[in-house]
């Protein structure tokens, strides 16, 4: 008889061990699980603030660009054209009415073509253009640009179906493809500038080659090559790949490839 009250009182302290010992592991997990849920927002409120400032930094950069562009513009090309309707109308031959009206279509000829270009410009000016272009127009408009200068061949290729993207993706994207773009013409020697499009059903692929004097990517880092890492960070945030492959005298190939 106290042979089986002995059992029963161990296997009522046994029962009780075994809910303290469970209960002393929820309450462990609980914890554990609410720090990593704690420190897993505390990470995502981070990415998104870091996100929020590299998409406005992107737009001011893409709008200081912009500017730049427009001051040229307006100094090589709107002052030229201005300078030829200036120069026309001040050596109009009243007197001989054949040349006075030949001189005068060109006039008009060059009037429309200033407005055209005011019109253009003022479209440069919106602050969405970059968004509302798209990834595709607004590489065609860097291609144009490059083309312009007489220094380089740049061309734009595309494959598959190119995806709408959302306008922060879109805008740090392009700015990315700028900064690339910026480090070719300062830095490369190149002459001939590649940048192809590729779409997939689920990736979507940036690349951009030249034929410049190509560099040392670690060695470029290691000096503290500011434009790498900041390709790397927006990289990093839009949840792209980012590939560099340069060698000297060979040329870089850059390649962003973005889930979508």
């Amino acid at each position: 008889m106290q042979i089986q009250a002995d059992n029963i009182i161990i296997l009522v302290v046994s029962i009780t061990l075994i809910f303290l010992i469970a209960g002393l592991f929820l309450v462990i997990y609980v914890n554990v699980y609410n720090e990593k849920k704690g420190s897993y927002l505390e990470e995502k409120k981070i990415l998104k603030q870091q996100f929020e400032r590299a998409f406005l930094q992107s737009q001011l950069e893409i709008k200081e660009q912009t500017l730049q562009h427009i001051a040229y513009e307006l100094h090589d090309n709107l002052g030229q054209v201005a300078s030829l309707i200036k120069i026309n109308l001040c050596t109009l031959q009243l007197n001989d009415p054949a040349k006075a009206g030949q001189k005068i279509e060109d006039t008009k000829e060059l009037v429309r073509q200033l407005i055209m270009d005011l019109k253009t410009l003022s479209v440069s000016l919106n602050s969405d253009r970059v968004a509302q272009l798209g990834i595709v127009n607004g590489l065609e408009n860097e291609v144009e640009r490059l083309n312009k200068t007489g220094q380089f061949t740049a061309t734009l290729k595309q494959g598959g179906s190119i995806p709408m993207l959302d306008a922060n993706t879109t805008i740090i994207l392009f700015r990315m493809a700028q900064e690339i773009l910026n480090n070719i013409v300062k830095h490369s020697g190149a002459k001939r500038i590649d940048i192809t499009l590729q779409a997939s059903e689920n990736l979507f692929t940036l690349v951009c080659r030249d034929d410049g004097v190509g560099f040392d990517r670690e060695e470029k880092i290691g000096n503290g090559g500011s434009g790498l890492l900041n390709l790397q960070n927006r990289a990093k945030l839009i949840h792209a790949h980012l590939t560099i492959r340069s060698s000297h005298e060979n040329g870089t190939t850059v390649s962003i490839e973005l889930p979508i």
